[in-house]
């Protein structure tokens, strides 16, 4: 599955999509090293900024994107409706 564009928030803040569509898996923020040269600081999202992490530092940002991982809850949620007791047996309380 191709990766949805960042959607940039501010000049140099962006917001990385994936799975989940009300909030977003990362925050790349633009800032610039000793230098002069533009970084990539990707932030894994929390809805308390005391939580987010930064989890790598990306040289562009279309790196930054790339290292935002998908993530498998939408497999563990297949998963979870597909167990059962093996061969339809009913399971005993």
């Amino acid at each position: 599955m191709p990766n949805p564009d960042p959607i940039r928030l501010d000049a140099d803040t962006w917001a990385i999509m994936r799975y989940v569509k009300d909030h977003p898996a990362a925050i790349v923020h633009r800032i610039t090293d000793t230098a002069g040269e533009a970084r990539f600081l990707v932030m894994g999202w929390h809805v308390d900024p005391a939580q987010r992490r930064m989890t790598s530092i990306q040289t562009t940002l279309a790196a930054a994107d790339a290292s935002v991982r998908w993530g498998d809850g939408p497999i563990k949620a297949a998963q979870r409706s597909r167990n059962g007791p093996l061969n339809g047996a009913v399971e005993q309380p």
